[in-house]
């Protein structure tokens, strides 16, 4: 191949990586436009690039709504349901990466079950269960609906991690003094630190985004921001000036999160990849 092929191919490629870079950004940046335009731009056409920005949508969300109370709500719930499932789906991954038992195999499949059902067929026993506890449009039924797929996500994450990680590492800490379970929190889980950045970013995107369990276990004081932005929606019009704000409100925490832990969760989901 000689080197105006090379070239040419080069070139090529970087203008397919820069299209679907330009058509992934394309809503994000028309949602964000959208919120900083006055209500008669919304729908102008030819659209309007360039506009005098406005506060007035932010300022309605805020005025309008417990906007300030359902943020709080996502934020507390999303946090709790990632940890615990973190947590969870740690230990889990951790023993079915080192021990062999009968049905091992058949356990770990089985925990993907939750995520093979539509998640409506799962609601409607957890609607009647969380109605009979009185836990309906309570942050505990939320977070306990949410493990329901968050936990299957971390198992399968933290058991590819933690095999990666040398059994001779662990067996060495116990010749010193530490039990498994020491070895387990000296050893294993520093070094899988990146997977468990990138564990914990996905379920956190997952629970943050979930928009059906929360517009059915939930009412006024457990809702969360996707079933609040819906609220704009209303039967006189759909106030698209408001959801645009609320839209973008929504981006802010993933994306601070996921600059916090950037490092650690390209390492993450790259681990594994190369052995050695």
């Amino acid at each position: 191949m000689n080197r105006w092929m090379r070239l040419l191919l080069n070139a090529l490629s970087y203008a397919i990586l820069f299209v679907a870079i330009l058509i992934s950004l394309f809503p994000i940046v028309y949602l964000i436009l959208t919120s900083f335009k006055p209500a008669t731009l919304t729908f102008a056409i030819p659209p309007v690039w360039v506009f005098e920005p406005t506060l007035q949508n932010y300022q309605d969300v805020f005025a309008g709504s417990d906007f300030g109370k359902y943020f709080l709500n996502s934020i507390l719930v999303a946090s709790a349901a990632t940890i615990i499932s973190l947590i969870l789906g740690s230990l889990a991954g951790y023993g079915f990466a080192r021990f062999r038992f009968r049905g091992a195999n058949w356990l770990r499949l089985g925990a993907l079950i939750p995520q093979m059902l539509p998640p409506i067929t799962i609601i409607v026993p957890l609607y009647v269960l969380f109605n009979s506890l009185d836990m309906i449009d309570s942050l505990q039924g939320l977070v306990i609906s949410y493990l329901t797929f968050s936990i299957p996500l971390s198992i399968w994450m933290m058991t590819g991690f933690f095999a990666d990680v040398e059994a001779e590492l662990e067996e060495a800490a116990m010749i010193d003094g530490c039990t498994r379970f020491g070895a387990f929190l000296r050893v294993s889980v520093p070094l899988v630190a990146p997977g468990l950045a990138a564990t914990a970013i996905l379920g956190f995107i997952y629970c943050w985004n979930e928009f059906l369990y929360a517009v059915i276990l939930t009412g006024r004081d457990a809702r969360t921001l996707p079933v609040t932005i819906t609220s704009f929606m209303t039967s006189k019009a759909v106030l698209w000036g408001r959801m645009a704000a609320a839209g973008t409100l929504v981006l802010i925490p993933v994306l601070l999160i996921a600059m916090l832990v950037q490092r650690y969760l390209v390492r993450g989901l790259s681990r594994g990849a190369v052995k050695g």
